[in-house]
């Protein structure tokens, strides 16, 4: 039996009157008041408007120890909607951070709506006024139609990009920013979330055009980053970038580490009017080494986009029969090794870690069999338990090794030799690498952390979470990458985990000797966060801290802990 709901009664479950919502964003609104959508799902649906400024103390179960003292930064999504206009995507949500500041055996939770430009010029305007990934700026009700069609035809300037920098944090120096894909940062107070000056535009410091949201950083805080660059003399390029520590003058002016970023390597893409999309890289002593996935940016798509008005999003194709490759760049002179690694085709979006050992390079990533998941998550999707399990591939841990020395390499034969190793490579008639992957566990692995003392070296074990059907299921895994064992730590079913962070212990002599940290939010409690804390060597839980806030808490992507003391603050 089916009725008829009347304008007047058309009240969504987000607590939205329809008639009220602009019509271009009532199909999204309707697909969020979906009943059956998931736990995860309803949490990262959620949007707010009220952050939690004054520190909200929490209350211990357990015990929290007493050596850890820092900051605990995250960043994320977090408002979907300005006014009556409603974001398609889940990457183009308005920013939200995080911070939970532990000491003496407490711990303290406050948040902050990134004060990016985007979101004044949005707020002020109460609609959506700036481009995102996926959602364009909704038109001003005050121009003509004429007006509203010419303006799909003027270019963005470089200077127009998005500073809404929702994907994670970064010290430069003592400087905390937040990040994006885009070639914006933002300047925050570390004590209290605000930002400090305006956007800082890295194309200014440096040859790039866009850069990720995850650098590496070396013992002596020097930041690695890569980025693009659309206008090379020979077509696009890949761009790996340098941003020296702070240092101090002879006439006494400080430098900055923006100030003083330089290009160390470039590698020329291989689609010239299609540079292939990438999240994060990886980096060993000797080497930068970047998957090329078959998901590329069209360039001639980008400009029937902004005719047709349409997000980035939707410049972006997925080549299903071209090999994922592997660039590999010495970083001694910046010179890339031609010896064409490549791989069945996958995609990815988060390395775990890469080290060298015996004349070979071992990779370890989370693979997808193709780059759907970036469709998952739009509203709509996000919004329907049916699209989600059907599109909504799962990541799993997998390890790639690929040999430095082939000079004579037989055809067809595995050149791979570490010992205990199923991963394979064999070289084709072509005269190209081909690689063969094999999983580093039996699970589902997303937001990969290592204890970061051991980036880019030979390690042992990682922590993330295990998805299911894309979703994060509130499952905790910690892998041990020798014998392939796993673990969990398994929340409430109504409840999702975010990105687990290591920090070691102070004096420790083992790799897993130190504490896991993670955020927990519940999805009948939207005002309620707790942050998790365990025992990273035997997984099990130490303390459950629960914090009541101001607003509605929304779900993060990434983050850091800065220990007080540290002069520099590494992953």
């Amino acid at each position: 039996m089916s009725s008829t709901i009347a304008p007047e009664q058309h009240i969504s479950a987000v607590g939205l009157d329809l008639s009220k919502v602009h019509k271009k964003s009532r199909k999204l609104v309707r697909y969020m008041s979906n009943p059956g959508i998931d736990a995860m799902s309803k949490v990262t649906l959620r949007t707010t408007d009220t952050a939690t400024h004054v520190p909200a103390l929490g209350v211990t179960e357990g015990e929290i120890p007493k050596w850890i003292e820092g900051s605990l930064y995250r960043d994320g999504p977090g408002v979907l909607n300005i006014g009556e206009t409603w974001y398609e995507h889940y990457f183009d949500g308005m920013a939200v951070l995080h911070k939970f500041h532990i000491k003496d055996g407490e711990a303290r939770y406050t948040s902050r709506i990134l004060e990016s430009d985007a979101y004044e010029k949005n707020t002020t305007a109460n609609r959506i006024v700036c481009d995102e990934f996926a959602t364009r700026a909704y038109p001003d009700p005050c121009m003509t139609t004429m007006q509203k069609f010419m303006s799909r035809f003027a270019m963005p300037d470089i200077d127009d990009t998005s500073d809404n920098c929702g994907v994670n944090v970064a010290f430069y120096g003592d400087q905390l920013f937040a990040m994006t894909e885009t070639n914006n940062m933002r300047r925050v107070d570390p004590e209290t979330l605000q930002s400090i000056g305006p956007k800082t535009n890295i194309t200014k410091h440096v040859a790039v055009n866009m850069a990720t949201a995850h650098p590496h950083v070396d013992e002596d805080g020097t930041i690695y980053n890569m980025g693009n660059s659309f206008y090379g003399a020979k077509g696009p390029v890949y761009n790996i970038i340098k941003f020296p520590p702070p240092k101090t003058l002879p006439d006494g002016k400080r430098l900055e580490s923006i100030e003083q970023g330089s290009v160390v390597a470039s590698m020329q893409c291989h689609w010239k009017m299609s540079p292939g999309y990438y999240h994060s890289f990886h980096i060993t002593d000797n080497y930068f080494i970047l998957i090329e996935q078959p998901l590329g940016v069209s360039v001639p798509k980008l400009v029937t986009s902004q005719i047709k008005n349409k997000g980035m999003v939707h410049a972006m194709k997925w080549h299903n029969d071209v090999p994922t490759r592997f660039r590999v760049v010495r970083r001694s002179n910046g010179e890339e090794l031609m010896h064409g690694y490549q791989a069945k085709t996958f995609f990815t979006f988060h390395q775990i870690n890469a080290y060298e050992e015996d004349g070979n390079l071992v990779l370890d990533t989370i693979a997808f069999e193709d780059g759907n998941v970036i469709n998952s998550l739009w509203i709509k999707n996000l919004s329907n338990p049916e699209i989600t399990r059907n599109m909504a591939a799962d990541g799993f841990p997998r390890r790639y090794v690929l040999p430095l020395n082939i000079d004579g390499a037989e055809v067809k034969k595995n050149l791979v030799t570490l010992k205990n190793s199923k991963a394979q490579a064999f070289k084709l008639k072509n005269g190209k690498i081909h690689c063969e992957g094999e999983p580093l566990a039996e699970c589902r692995l997303e937001m990969p952390r290592i204890n970061y003392k051991f980036n880019g070296k030979k390690y042992r074990f990682c922590y993330g979470f295990e998805t299911t059907n894309g979703v994060n299921a509130g499952k905790l895994v910690k892998i041990d990458t020798v014998t392939k064992q796993h673990w969990f730590w398994i929340a409430d079913t109504k409840m999702c985990t975010s990105e687990p962070i290591f920090i070691e212990r102070p004096g420790a002599l083992e790799e897993d000797d130190g504490v896991v940290l993670a955020s927990l939010l519940h999805e009948d409690h939207d005002r309620q966060v707790q942050l998790l804390i365990m025992d990273a060597k035997s997984f099990t839980q130490l303390a459950l801290v629960t914090f009541q806030t101001m607003g509605v808490v929304t779900k993060d992507f990434h983050g850091m802990f800065a220990r007080v003391g540290d002069t520099v603050h590494r992953y």
